[in-house]
Order: structure tokens, then sequence, then C-alpha cells
């Protein structure tokens, strides 16, 4: 079967994500209403939400007694912080120590060996922070690390930065009250009304469609075409890709990751997939918007944010619809048809449009899946992708995407009062310098740990000869690897052969700081202004609803933050366009 035009693919994708985005925004704000201290109340007919306490909170309630949690002690910003590094310094250990000695570990069905300590240092950071990249194939993990080591950690790290939201939301909606809320309690919301339905649901849609979901076997041996013997790699596929995706972790039970039948057997699972991409980051911008007591506010910054993730994946699907340049013959008589677009690392089942999408989707969020090869992609596609990174991940992650947003937000909301000749303020809180510091170190971070490395590679002899491309296609093997860490996404341009110990450390390391630097500042930011009077607002204030608004959001994002990554595209994607795409 003909697969549909590629506008058509496009147009039906993001009318499904405009529509769950608002239902799933609506559930998140009503999830997190009363530890964001808000007013909100669902439309009517979602009114059937309330009722949905009675099955979560004895679920609730009796984590909190077995794990000693009291919900009624709040924190301040620093008790959050603190919570915040405690919890995910716990989930670093248990990662590390798993990998190390999976192989005397149970249910290691394959004899796979464990992790060598640099090796395990840069996986734990990774996984730990959300960002999931892996210096290693899928098959390399044991089906134990796969479900209680790395499966637990994808619940848990996106929970933290659920858990996040409401704190950073208590910033606006208190008056002179420094108290942010109870992390652990965020924390048990989030996977309990969030996370675990949601990617239940997922998961039951996947194995629907032929997903493998097993934690009893870890080979299947098959009868090749050639009559030959294959053992193919095993395990919950089903479970693991649903939270992968919702929960914008990534990574792969198979090195050939989503590409493969087993976790993504068919069109319908990979629309579904890449629909959960974005949902779980835009539906918090929604939400966010339900919290503060404005709609139409939260709205207008989903608006701004889609236009830009829009944009590039018309770009994306433009570059990806196209001919590779590198695949053009013309020796022998010899061609290669091109005509549905650039196939060259792509699953037939989804072509170069469903590619397209899936792959911007996974660089405009923190999510490591992919479903295609990108280092096989278009000049064209290829910049798409990095310049999704070069805006800090367009939606980032689920939790701190949120704050990553509000950063640029706040930085207009501060720009535009001052073009205006006014006192800067957001949702009734003045911003002051020090707010605004630790808004711009936020903004610095990842430009910080993404071309100061870049800068050492490219001259460091153990980094040159792990690219396995030269010229620009080389640079943005390494310059996708460095975003793919500083911006905790994940996903890998491939071709680079970075399971050495320089990029084991250095990536470990980035995407430690890259987590943990915005989130310690965010909830300082939050800390301050929590303490704050709210002004009114006044007929000359900043209106922060306006198309104007978004307009100027978008210049900021743009201008303040992908631009200072411009040289680094013109020595990676744009000079490989302007030289023919080779």
């Amino acid at each position: 079967m003909a697969s549909p035009p590629p506008v058509v693919e496009y147009a039906v994708f993001f009318i499904l994500a405009a529509i769950l985005v608002f239902v799933v925004g609506e559930y998140l704000a009503w999830v997190y209403r009363d530890q964001a201290n808000s007013d909100h109340r669902p439309p009517s007919y979602f009114s059937w939400f309330e009722r949905l306490d009675a099955i979560f909170t004895p679920i609730e309630n009796g984590i909190y007694r077995l794990s000693g949690i009291n919900p009624r002690r709040e924190m301040t910003w620093k008790g959050y912080v603190k919570a915040v590094l405690v919890f995910n310094a716990f989930i670093w250990v248990l990662l590390y120590v798993v990998l190390m000695f999976q192989n005397v570990l149970p249910m290691n069905f394959v004899n796979v060996a464990g992790e060598s300590w640099d090796l395990a240092f840069h996986t734990a950071s990774s996984f730990t922070s959300n960002t999931n990249q892996q210096h290693y194939s899928g098959e390399n993990l044991s089906v134990f690390t796969h479900t209680f080591g790395i499966g637990i950690a994808m619940f848990l790290t996106p929970a933290t930065g659920l858990a996040l939201m409401p704190a950073f939301a208590r910033g606006f909606t208190n008056k002179e009250d420094p108290r942010l809320g109870n992390f652990y309690e965020n924390v048990v919301r989030g996977l309990v009304r969030f996370l675990l339905p949601i990617a239940f649901l997922i998961a039951v849609i996947l194995m629907a469609e032929g997903s493998v979901q097993t934690i009893l076997s870890g080979k299947l041996t098959v009868e090749t075409f050639t009559m030959g013997i294959q053992n193919i790699r095993i395990g919950p596929h089903a479970g693991i890709e649903a939270i992968k995706m919702f929960g914008t972790n990534g990574g792969g039970i198979n090195g050939a990751n989503a590409a493969t039948a087993f976790e993504n057997p068919t069109p319908l699972s990979n629309l579904v997939l890449t629909l959960a991409m974005p949902i779980g980051t835009f539906s918090a911008i929604y939400a966010w918007g339900a919290w503060v007591g404005n709609r139409s506010h939260g709205v207008a910054i989903v608006a701004a944010f889609f236009i830009i993730y829009m944009a590039l994946t018309g770009v994306a699907v433009v570059g990806e619809t196209g001919a590779n340049h590198g695949m053009v013959v013309t020796e022998n008589g010899l061609t290669v048809d091109q005509t549905i677009g650039n196939m060259e690392g792509k699953e037939t089942r989804f072509g170069p449009t469903g590619s397209a999408i899936w792959g911007l989707t996974t660089t405009s969020t923190t999510n490591g899946g992919v479903n295609s090869m990108h280092n096989s992609w278009t000049a064209l596609g290829a910049f798409s992708l990095l310049f999704a990174f070069a805006t800090n991940n367009v939606s980032n992650g689920v939790g701190t995407g949120l704050l990553n947003i509000l950063m640029f937000v706040i930085l207009t909301a501060f720009i535009g009062a001052l073009m205006i000749g006014r006192r800067p303020q957001y949702l009734g809180k003045k911003l002051e310098w020090q707010e605004m510091r630790y808004v711009f170190v936020t903004i610095l971070v990842l430009p910080i740990l993404v071309l100061i490395p870049q800068a050492v590679a490219v001259v460091y002899q153990g980094a040159i000869d792990s690219m396995n491309n030269p010229g620009f296609r080389g640079f943005s093997e390494v310059l996708y690897e460095f975003f793919s860490a500083s911006a905790n996404n994940g996903s890998g341009f491939e071709g680079l052969g970075d399971g050495t110990l320089f990029f084991n450390i250095v990536d470990g390391l980035q995407v430690l700081l890259a987590r943990y630097v915005p989130i310690t500042a965010q909830l300082a930011i939050a800390g301050y202004l929590a303490k704050k009077k709210l002004s009114p607002e006044s007929k000359g204030s900043l209106d922060t609803d306006t198309p104007a608004f978004v307009g100027l959001l978008i210049g900021v994002i743009i201008i303040v933050s992908a631009l200072v990554f411009l040289p680094a595209l013109v020595f990676g994607p744009i000079g490989e366009l302007l030289s023919g795409g080779i």
C-alpha cells in the first residue's frame, strides 16, 4: 500500500498532537492543581477527573506509608534542591552497581558481561539525568538490567522532572511564602497519576500491534531465509518502549532501536510513539497556563514553540523527501530510485516522512529514541536536527522542558517590558537582578557545555580518530554527540565511535551538569519569586498572551539561543549543504 503524500502525514500528525496536548494538558493541570497552589478547575466535560481520586489516592497513601514520606512537610527551594540531588544520587548508584555486576545478577539469559567502569559511569549518568545516551548496543544489557535498572530509571527520572513543575508554579502563585511543596509527594503523584497509566496504555497498543513483551527469555532463535540460524535479543520491549517515548527517555533493547519490529512494528505504532514524545512536554506548557490562572497565556507559549517545532519538522520533511546526493550513481548505467525521497538508513514501514517527523520530534524533545539512521540524512535534514538542538530541544523534556522554556519566557517578558519603558514583571511578580542572573546561567549552560568540548574534540587526536566521516559530516558527528549529551537528549547521529574513555567521561560529565545546574538555578528563581508580593496587572503591563508576545518570544529564542551555534553549524550541516550535500 502506498504511503499518503508527505503533506497529509504532516498535517494529520500535528492535528492529532494539538488535540492531545489540550486533553493531556488539562489532565496534568488537574494532577498537580493543589501542589501548584492553584485555583484551577477543569472544564465541565473533564469533571470526571475528580472521580479518579478514589483510585489513585489509596495507592499514593500506601506508598507514603511504606516509604515514610510525609506529604505535608513542605520545602524551601534549598530543601527542594537537596531532595532532588539525594533522590537522583540513589538512582545513579543503583544503575552503576547493576551495570557493573550484571554478569552475576539474575535474568542474564545470554551471558552478557558487566560494563567497564568508564562506560558504566557514562550509562548511569546518562539514564539518571533523563538523557539515555548509549555508548553501547542495547543487546549488551541483560533482561534484569533493562527491567530493574534502566526500566526503573526511565520512570523515576521523568517523575523528577514532573515534580519540579508545581514547585516552580509556586513561585508565582505563592504570596510571600517561600515554601515550594514536597518533592517526594510530587514524584509519587507524577508516577501514579501520569506516567504509569499513560505508559501502560501505550504499551497495550504496542503489544496489540505486535511488539514483544517478556522477561522470561533473553533471545529468540529463528531460521533465516537463507536456512541459517539467528539468535535475536528480546525482552520487555513494549513496556520499555512506552515509557522510553512518553517519558522523553531513549535507548533501546536492540541496537537498531525503534527501527526494529520488536519495538516499533507498524506504521500505527510509529504514529503512537511519535505522538508520545511531544505530548508530555507540550501538555506541561498548557498546564502552566491553567496553574497560574491564565489559560490563554499557556496557549500562547504552546503556539510559539509549536510554530518552531512545525517549521523545523517541515524542513526535515523537505530534506528527507528530496534526493540524497550521496546516493546519486552515474557509473556503469546504475541508478538509485529516489522518487519517494531519501530511503538510505530508513525503514520501509515508515518511509522518509514518518522518519523525518520522528527524527525532528526526537531533537525537539529530550528523547533519544530513533527509527532511522540520522547520519544517513541529507544535509538539509541534518541541519534541522541540529538547529532544534540549538534551541535547547524546542520543548525539551518532561517537566524540565517547561522550566527551560519559561527561562526564555521570563527573558522575553524582561526584554519586552524594557522595550516599552515598563517595570519588568511576569505574572504579577517583579523581575529583578536576583532572578535574571539565574535565567542567564540556565541559558548559557548549553553553549558552554557544547562548544568548549567541541573545540577540544576537533584538535584531540583520540576524538578525531573516532570520526567515521571526513570534513563537514565528521564535524557534525561530534557536534551532534555533544548536543545530545548537553541538551539531555540522548539520540545518536551514529558513525562516531563514541564508546571510548574520552567520550564516556566528557559526555558523562556533560549530562550531569546539563541536568542539575539548570534545575538548581530554576528552583532558586522560584524561591526568590515565591517570597515576593503579587503586583496587580495594569494597562501598562506587558500582555503575555498576544500574537506580538508570541512573535517576540520566537525572536528571542532564535537570536539569543540558536544563533549562538551558527558558526558551529556552518562548519557542520550548513557547510555540507553549501558544498553540494556530500
